[in-house]
């Protein structure tokens, strides 16, 4: 039997493998322009999964570089805050130890660590989203949902500090009048910090005593009337600190006090006072502190509460981008 060479038939198969191997390479163009193609490298060990060829991903990067500069400022605003409210000459960090509310210091620093963690995180996820290794997104994922809890936890906590205030504040304020300013100051450092605080925020808020009107017992009055200051003859003669005057006018600081007998004024006399104090040539503040400090504190508690729930939520859209953005590097 003969084997004869058929050049038509040879032919007809070449085409025939030619066009499904066209189609087929077709075929896959067609599907890869609608999918992304994910080109893997290596650097320093790690696997990068780096995507191209997708609108949809692109506009995902650009959201997520877009959130990453306003969380960045909402962390650096976050910061600012935290240490303000505990470094200012009426902070927490002065404000802890008559207040007796820790939430107020605890806020403080929990402002101040998310602020820093919030810079460090949102460097992170741009480091992740430029390189596109997954090792760094997954990271950045973890790390920016635990912040995200810690800051609508620290918001929460400025408006509970609000609702103790009223409660607690006023009691303490009292308290530490009478028990604790101004005795024993070289061998008790409890108190010296106690003293130099009231002394601090009574020239700061220009009130005197706990709380309470001109008229009341727990205001200038508390330091004649129930503190173991006057009692005990640590205030060397005055009925009232130095910080609770007007300290500029000099020459009057002993009227002031009640080293100098002022008939029918304040501190030597009253409560009730029965004239009216701006015919005094002094300036003794009469107001308590609490009724300066619980509209700052209120102030403050919203600030807090507020700015912390706010950058919650921009972390959240954040976190939501990142997920995105992770999940397409597969």
């Amino acid at each position: 039997m003969s084997c004869r060479f058929n050049v038509d038939v040879f032919t007809r198969d070449c085409l025939m493998y030619y066009d499904r191997d066209k189609y087929r390479r077709q075929v896959n163009m067609t599907i890869n322009s609608f999918s992304p193609i994910e080109e893997t490298q290596s650097w320093a060990g790690f696997e990068s999964n780096r995507m191209v060829g997708t609108s949809c991903a692109k506009w995902i990067k650009n959201l997520l570089l877009i959130a990453f500069v306003v969380v960045l400022i909402c962390g650096i605003a976050i910061l600012g805050i935290g240490i303000w409210t505990h470094e200012s000459e009426y902070g927490s960090k002065q404000l802890s130890s008559l207040i007796d509310i820790p939430l107020y210091e605890v806020d403080s620093f929990l402002l101040i660590g998310c602020g820093v963690a919030i810079i460090v995180i949102t460097l992170l996820g741009v480091c992740g989203v430029m390189t596109q290794y997954k090792c760094i997104m997954g990271l950045h994922l973890w790390a920016l949902a635990f912040l995200s809890v810690s800051l609508f936890v620290a918001g929460i906590l400025g408006y509970v500090l609000i609702g103790e205030l009223e409660e607690k504040v006023k009691g303490k304020l009292e308290d530490t009048v009478m028990a604790n300013y101004g005795v024993d100051l070289p061998s008790n450092s409890k108190n010296l910090e106690i003293t130099e605080s009231w002394d601090r925020i009574q020239q700061t808020f220009k009130c005197c005593g706990a709380f309470g009107t001109v008229n009341s017992s727990t205001s200038w009055a508390i330091y004649r009337e129930q503190s173991e200051w006057y009692k005990k003859g640590f205030s060397k003669g005055r009925f009232v600190p130095l910080s609770c005057c007007d300290k500029s006018l000099h020459k009057y600081l002993n009227d002031c006090t009640g080293l100098t007998d002022v008939p029918d004024a304040p501190p030597r006399h009253g409560p009730p006072v029965l004239l009216n104090m701006a015919d005094l040539n002094y300036t003794l503040y009469t107001v308590g502190c609490f009724d300066v400090l619980d509209g700052y504190l209120r102030g403050t508690g919203i600030i807090i509460g507020t700015t912390a729930i706010v950058v919650g939520v921009f972390l959240l859209v954040e976190l939501v981008l990142s997920v995105c953005m992770y999940r397409m590097l597969r």
